[in-house]
Formats: structure tokens, sequence, C-alpha cells
């Protein structure tokens, strides 16, 4: 990837916060009275789109739960660890439920377990 100058890079990072390319443009220090087209043409540039790109994935790679988060959440739901908004115990209902997403997710849902996913005894132990 091509090394942004300091002005792209801040136009980049203004547009991630704002949404706006030319109030990007304006923040990041470009001047005149063509920022609109300046902010388009600095979208088009593929520094600056892969930039913004690496950017955005980062971003939501933190405000998106990791697998372990939810089965963690799941979990102590489960086990009545999270309180509700008034600091009460979770239902029984809810706690069933996150059972049941825990169930799903480690592959032992209901119907595995129901139809015959037991324990099945072989006596093949020879005899004299």
């Amino acid at each position: 990837m091509k090394e942004l100058t300091s002005r792209q890079k801040a136009f980049a990072d203004y547009y991630l916060e704002l949404g706006n390319a030319t109030e990007a443009a304006r923040r990041a220090g470009y001047k005149g009275n063509n920022l609109n087209r300046v902010a388009s043409e600095n979208l088009t540039k593929l520094g600056i789109k892969q930039y913004i790109e690496e950017r955005q994935k980062q971003i939501d790679s933190k405000r998106i739960a990791t697998i372990e988060e939810v089965m963690r959440f799941y979990t102590a739901v489960m086990r009545g660890e999270v309180k509700d908004q008034f600091e009460l115990d979770a239902e029984l209902k809810d706690r069933l439920a996150a059972g049941k997403e825990l169930m799903k997710r480690l592959e032992l849902s209901e119907d595995k377990m129901s139809d015959g996913g037991g324990i099945e005894i072989i006596n093949d132990a020879p005899t004299d």
C-alpha cells in the first residue's frame, strides 16, 4: 500500500469519523472552493481507499463480539451470574435460552440428544 501524506491520512480518519467527505477534507486542511471535488478525488485514490477499508475492518473487529465472548456471556447467563437492569437474577427462561444457545454452538442441539444420542452399552466381552 502506498504511503499516505499526513493530510491524506487525516482526511481518511476524519472521513471514517464523520462519514462526510467534504467536511473531512476541510478538517484535514484542504483549502479552496473545490472541497467537494477534492473529497471525491481522495475517495477514488487507491491508497486512501485501502487505508479506509483497513481502518474500517479494525474498527469493526473491535465492535463485534468474538465467538469466545458470546460463549462466555451465554455461560454467565446460564449460570445466573448476569443480573438484569434492576440487579435481579436472570429468569429461569432466560437461563434456559442461554443454555440452548450454548448447546447449538457446541453442536449438542436437542435433536442430537433426543434421537439416541445417549450412551450405548455393547456387551462384547468373551464368554467362557
